[in-house]
């Protein structure tokens, strides 16, 4: 099922999630908003290799990503992106 999210926090920037989650993990992802990633292309890389991630493992693995592209993030946050992902896992 796919699901989208909107996600504003105080101190944060805005992200419009879209992700397709089936039987407990994630199937399709896009990540778009006005954040930062620094470089942009690493984002892209990190956004393709958390396809086939579990929910469950969302935020360890992206995390993991992002050290291993050398994405640097600027007003998102992980674990806001992981809880997103868990609230449309329950919703799908």
């Amino acid at each position: 099922m796919t699901v989208e999210r909107v996600f504003k926090s105080p101190g944060t920037k805005l992200l419009r999630l879209t992700a397709d989650i089936d039987a407990g993990a994630v199937r399709g992802l896009s990540m778009r908003g006005d954040f930062f990633a620094h470089p942009e292309e690493g984002f892209d890389r990190v956004e393709a290799s958390l396809v086939g991630v579990t929910v469950a493992g969302f935020e360890s693995a992206f995390r993991a990503a992002l050290e291993r592209e050398g994405v640097s993030l600027y007003g998102l946050d992980p674990a806001d992106v992981a809880n997103l992902i868990e609230e449309a896992a329950r919703d799908a």
